[in-house]
């Protein structure tokens, strides 16, 4: 208890002083670097983007937009300015601790105190302005939601899922069950009134079509999207068929194809105009993988901000030696081979990636994952950096509905904004060094190049 207490003293702390955002005139101008808004037209050189509170009001060359006098100027030299990420799927619980089940024991009961924050502190450092949390109880993300709204806690505009629902127990220390149409068709009234955003549905394969249809039209009523979680091959198709409006995760198979149904019922819904989005998480054994040859990424020290050294020294520790930590699949390196050709399989048959990073599973530090799953679309299914940047911002924004206020740089959006070293469109890991994040107008990372009127 009293290590507990000294964790959780330490966090607070680094909390507390990370959540002072900078306060602002009434319009700042981002002047001077390079803006890649999102829509997919050309790089702006020499760009400038006026936010007045927490909205866009102009952005684009600096000769043709003129800065307000009282303007709070900061410069993006040298930068590349993009429109805050996006993750569709990551466990705000969990900081990527090598072990699950010392995790749980250790770190339980300081879920809603230590846990939660970092991890919405970790994100938004990284870019992330917009998160999807999957898994975690509603009854501990709703409060974190409205901290973060209130301006009390630095993190990302959070939607959030609450428990997966399924058939049987997975073994999850929260999950709703359901065995018949009738209790699908219960539990997502229940979810929805306790102020779910989406629904997780675990066991696709178990429920008949008529248990399906009925979950995905109790969603419908209540305006809810539903999303498959993919454990075997056997979900996918399934799970299309219903009407899913995503996949999440590959499953534990590592077949380099995927199965016929599923090929054919990714293709009929592409062809329907009604693609699936798939948020794959491929980011997790890759970089597990990676660790288990090359321990330098814990070397850096990006990772550990805001993290008491007590914390930040147990979560080394447990990555240290990845391979003593299997994650939950079976061979990962036969896995891993065979991951890109299923990814590009999928990408064939119609599917749509969106960036779901998982963040927080075992090795995948919520502040290194999402940047990590925009260069698995890259290497894995052969995305461009501008189809992966796209992946990661507005497309992201329309699997959400929220593409009307984020995921791109124009007039009338919210004020989300990152700027990162490096040319993005030729090298999308420059997206891992993020120089300056604004969230709803309010500037919370620093930069490493003083604020001063550009020239």
């Amino acid at each position: 208890m009293r290590r507990r207490s000294t964790i959780l003293s330490g966090l607070a702390t680094a909390v507390l002083a990370a959540a002072a955002g900078s306060a602002s005139a009434a319009v700042t101008a981002l002047v001077g670097g390079t803006l890649v808004d999102g829509t997919g037209t050309p790089p702006i050189n020499n760009s400038v983007v006026l936010i007045d509170g927490a909205r866009i009001v102009a952005a684009g060359r600096r000769d043709a937009i003129a800065i307000p006098s009282d303007a709070a100027v900061v410069s993006t030299v040298g930068l590349t300015v993009l429109p805050g990420l996006i993750d569709i799927a990551v466990h705000l619980d969990q900081l990527g601790h090598g072990s699950r089940a010392r995790w749980h024991e250790a770190y339980e009961p300081l879920t809603d105190k230590v846990v939660l924050p970092v991890a919405a502190r970790a994100l938004l450092s990284a870019g992330v302005t917009t998160a999807r949390d999957i898994g975690t109880p509603l009854e501990r993300t709703k409060p974190l939601r409205q901290r973060i709204d209130a301006g009390k806690t630095p993190g990302p505009s959070l939607l959030l899922s609450g428990a997966h629902l399924g058939r049987s127990a997975h073994g999850r220390e929260h999950e709703w069950v359901a065995h018949t149409a009738t209790e699908l068709r219960q539990a997502v009234q229940k979810m929805a009134a306790q102020g779910a955003d989406l629904l997780i549905l675990d066991d696709a394969a178990e429920y008949s079509p008529g248990e399906l249809s009925t979950l995905h039209y109790a969603a419908e009523d209540a305006g809810l999207r539903w999303f498959a979680w993919v454990q075997t091959d056997a979900d996918i198709a399934p799970s299309v068929q219903a009407g899913a409006y995503g996949l999440i995760g590959l499953g534990t198979d590592f077949h380099e194809a995927l199965p016929a149904d599923a090929a054919v019922a990714l293709a009929s819904r592409a062809a329907g105009g009604r693609p699936v989005y798939w948020a794959l998480g491929a980011s997790v054994l890759i970089n597990h993988e990676w660790l288990r040859s090359n321990a330098a990424p814990l070397g850096e020290s990006r990772w550990k901000a805001g993290l008491p050294p007590i914390v930040a020294e147990e979560l080394q520790r447990s990555l240290a030696d990845i391979s003593a930590h299997p994650i939950d699949l079976e061979t990962p390196t036969l896995r891993s081979q065979a991951q890109g050709a299923r990814i590009r399989a999928a990408r064939a048959a119609g599917a749509r990636f969106i960036v779901g990073s998982l963040a927080g599973e075992p090795g995948h530090i919520p502040s290194r994952a999402t940047w990590q799953e925009a260069e698995a679309l890259v290497t894995e299914a052969g995305y461009s950096p501008t189809e992966a940047l796209r992946a990661a911002t507005l497309d992201a924004a329309f699997v959400l509905g929220r593409d009307a206020d984020i995921g791109s740089i124009v007039p009338g959006k919210i004020a989300d904004i990152v700027a990162v070293r490096g040319d993005v469109l030729r090298n999308i890991d420059h997206l891992a060094d993020v120089r300056l994040v604004y969230h709803r107008g309010v500037r919370y990372a620093p930069t490493s190049a003083d604020d001063e009127e550009a020239p």
